[in-house]
């Protein structure tokens, strides 16, 4: 064996002990004597994915792809990387290119099969993910799939059954728990005394992996709290988001708090009455889209789905194309302060925007051409519901003047705590909530620039209170429905019928009638978060007074 394929085997010994950072110094060891080593390019390219360096990922195996062009593998891998980015159009392009390769190649099917689910094909998701298993994939990992898009659908039963299965065949999966506590956090399931004993069994494990801890964690946690064993359920909650944060710094995440200040200072002294107004000008006078902002966990999701029952209105899901044009011009605030960056706006990027935005959501509408059939009298809305999008309120009122922004607030104690007990599915939000400090910082400057907004644009910003609406939801939504310009329709109040699919963190909960066991749940963990309350008690104030 020559020296290049013995530094080649040691790194992929430590690989696969989890030693990445030692594997990846063996992979450019490999590199600095072959630069032709296809496949240390796409193992170094594994490793910078699992280090969360999805650019640098990309990179690496397609310089894999480059010398060695028929290797599938290569290409499933791409698939995977772009479906984890959210770009499932290039995914699918990917797993198309292995199987053309090997027809029967299991993990493409796999990949194409999660692209196709993100897409809402789901049809066409569950045949590709069951010709996975036809060829030899993970049936486990198929099921969990499965169960994630028939959870999506509504179909409860059927997603029970599939995680049901796959815990028969793999009883130590901390994926499967974590799904099924999901149900049992509504009432919908309810954990077995052996697979409480199992989960009991894992969660004693020493060295435990930090995502399966997070998951086997939260699944505790969801158990005792049914159960009203509200301390045990804190110490798992706690638990599970200590892992979030010791797996976040291991990928080098950091959570820079005078950055996040920065930026919002900046936004705010940019975006007064006289420079919206100077620039809104040259925007887009249609009043199609329509964007629903919040912190996460307050109650977006379920508006939207409220909304989307109204034969006017069409939910286009969480949508990245606001933040990555404004982003793509003006940075995010972190090498250079967006108060400079703000000097290069002009009136032509303001009509350029508007368009490339409206070509984006074109993309996921029934519409083939909002460019020309989106103005001003168009009668449908479109809801871009990316709660994060509050940050950039202060260009959808130039970009959009029409443009109506429907703002979900809900109380900052329930709001944060739910935020502190969720496992999102997004990475970095997962971190920066797995802190009570990160969370003060980020509801207290969200509180602060939504003041802001509601200043500078009071006719475009509209609060929807969670509370209040599931208190009095024919009440509170029908004032939405009027500031979007549209006629009633009872028809909204039969959001849980929707057939819309849900791929965000609330999936479960929006599928039911309206209910207020969420509301006040802060108080189980009262003692726990006395603390906490103090760093937020003028924000928590604001908010009472608001709702009365």
């Amino acid at each position: 064996m020559s020296n290049i394929e013995l530094l080649f085997d040691e790194a992929v010994q430590k690989h696969q002990a989890g030693d990445l950072t030692a594997a990846a110094i063996g992979y450019a060891a490999v590199l600095k004597e072959n630069s032709r080593h296809s496949d240390a390019w796409h193992f170094a390219g594994l490793i910078a994915h699992q280090m969360g360096n999805a650019d640098d990922a990309l990179q690496q195996i397609k310089y894999a792809i480059e010398i060695d062009p028929t290797n599938p593998e290569y290409f499933s891998n791409l698939a995977s990387i772009f479906n984890s980015m959210g770009e499932q159009e290039s995914a699918l392009v990917s797993a198309d290119k292995a199987i053309d390769l090997s027809p029967e190649f299991a993990p493409a099917f796999f990949q194409r099969g999660i692209a196709l689910g993100k897409q809402n094909k789901n049809s066409y998701a569950l045949q590709s993910l069951y010709t996975s298993s036809k060829f030899g994939f993970s049936e486990v990992k198929v099921l969990a799939e499965t169960a994630r898009i028939k959870q999506f659908q509504g179909d409860f039963l059927g997603a029970i059954e599939d995680i049901r299965r796959a815990l028969a065949i793999d009883d130590d999966n901390p994926q499967a728990f974590f799904q099924l506590s999901q149900f049992v956090n509504l009432g919908e399931y309810q954990f077995t005394e052996t697979q409480l004993d199992s989960l009991r069994n894992l969660l004693e494990l020493p060295n435990p992996n930090l995502t399966s801890s997070n998951l086997l964690n939260v699944a505790m946690a969801v158990h005792l709290e049914k159960e009203q064993e509200f301390s045990g359920a804190f110490e798992h909650y706690t638990h599970a988001a200590e892992a979030t944060h010791a797996l976040g710094e291991t990928q080098g995440r950091r959570f820079n708090e005078d950055q996040r200040q920065s930026v919002i200072d900046d936004l705010i002294e940019f975006f007064t009455p006289e420079t919206i107004e100077r620039f809104a000008k040259n925007g887009n006078p249609s009043a199609a889209p329509v964007f629903i902002v919040g912190m996460p966990r307050s109650g977006t999701t379920l508006v939207q789905q409220m909304l989307s029952r109204h034969s006017a209105v069409e939910a286009v899901g969480e949508l990245d194309s606001l933040d990555d044009l404004i982003k793509s011009r003006f940075g995010d605030g972190n090498q250079v302060r967006l108060r400079e960056m703000f000097k290069t706006l002009d009136d032509f990027w303001i009509r350029a925007g508007a368009q490339g935005y409206i070509d984006q959501l074109t993309r996921y509408t029934s519409f083939d051409d909002l460019g020309e059939g989106g103005g001003e009298d168009f009668a449908m809305r479109f809801i871009d519901k990316m709660p994060a999008n509050y940050f950039h309120i202060g260009f959808i009122t130039m970009l959009f003047p029409n443009a109506r922004i429907i703002n979900c607030i809900r109380d900052p104690r329930d709001v944060c705590l739910s935020c502190y007990f969720q496992s999102f599915a997004a990475e970095n939000l997962q971190f920066i909530t797995s802190k009570f400090e990160y969370l003060t910082t980020i509801y207290r400057n969200y509180a602060r620039l939504m003041n802001h907004w509601r200043s500078v644009a009071p006719d475009s910003v509209f609060d929807v209170c969670y509370e209040s609406l599931t208190e009095a939801p024919e009440a509170i939504i029908k004032p939405v429905v009027k500031h979007l310009g549209l006629d009633w329709e009872s028809s909204v109040l039969e959001f849980h019928n929707s057939d819309t699919p849900v791929s965000t963190a609330s999936a479960v909960q929006v599928r039911r009638p309206i209910y207020t066991t969420s509301t006040k749940k802060w108080k189980r963990y009262e003692p726990q978060l006395a603390k906490f309350f103090e760093m937020i008690g003028p924000e928590i104030a604001d908010y009472e007074s608001a709702k009365q």
